[in-house]
Parts: C-alpha cells; structure tokens; sequence
C-alpha cells in the first residue's frame, strides 16, 4: 500500500516522501505477512518482535526528532498492516513525548537515553 501523498504534499518534505517509500518496503517485507495473534500471549510476544524490527531499524527517531510529520506517516502505513504493530508506535511515542517536552535534562539522562534503540523511552 504504497502511500498516496499528493494531499498532504505541501506540508512535507522530500525527505518524507523517501520515509514513506521505505516504510512502505519494510512494512511489505515484515509487517504485512504477520497472522493476527491468537490470543494475548502470543500477542506480548509478537508486540516485542515489532518492536525489535521497527526500533531496530531506527523509524522511532522521529519521536526523538519531534519530526510529528514522520511520525504520523509511520503511524499511517504501521497501522494499515498491523494494529498492534501501530499499539507499539503510539506507545513508545506517548512514553517518550513528555520526557522530551519537560525540557528537564536529568530525566532525559536517566529515561530516554539509556532505553535507547529498539525502546525509545
């Protein structure tokens, strides 16, 4: 599901345009073939590979980038392969966001910094 951003364009950079691209490659190669957990379990376990594949290949920088574009662009095609994959994104944004936003350096240090990749935060 290549993304269609022709209405959003003017808003975005080259540089989203090529994040959207890529997305669109791994979410094919990784997310799209996922079967649907069964059952919660299997679902934790799934959780924490999604999360090892998309932090592992860095899409969670625009959290700590506060690049809001990326991030809703990662959102869009995460979630149309996977819910629970998208459950992941939101979740590491919405932990990490106001650890950012409390522009208080020593909690940066001891929350966000040492969970670093896959984990933001």
């Amino acid at each position: 599901m290549t993304p269609d951003l022709e209405a959003v364009g003017a808003f975005l950079e080259p540089r989203h345009a090529e994040l959207a691209a890529a997305l669109d490659e791994f979410s094919r190669r990784l997310l799209d073939p996922l079967p649907e957990p069964s059952d919660d379990d299997e679902g934790r376990v799934q959780a924490r590979e999604v999360l090892e594949w998309i932090g592992g290949s860095g899409w969670l920088q625009s959290v700590l980038e506060d690049d809001l574009r990326a991030l809703c662009l990662l959102r869009e095609r995460i979630a149309a392969a996977s819910p629970l994959a998208d459950a992941v994104v939101a979740l590491q944004a919405l932990g990490t966001t106001p650890l950012l936003l409390a522009d208080n350096q020593q909690m940066r240090d001891a929350w966000v910094e040492p969970a670093g990749p896959p984990a933001v935060a």
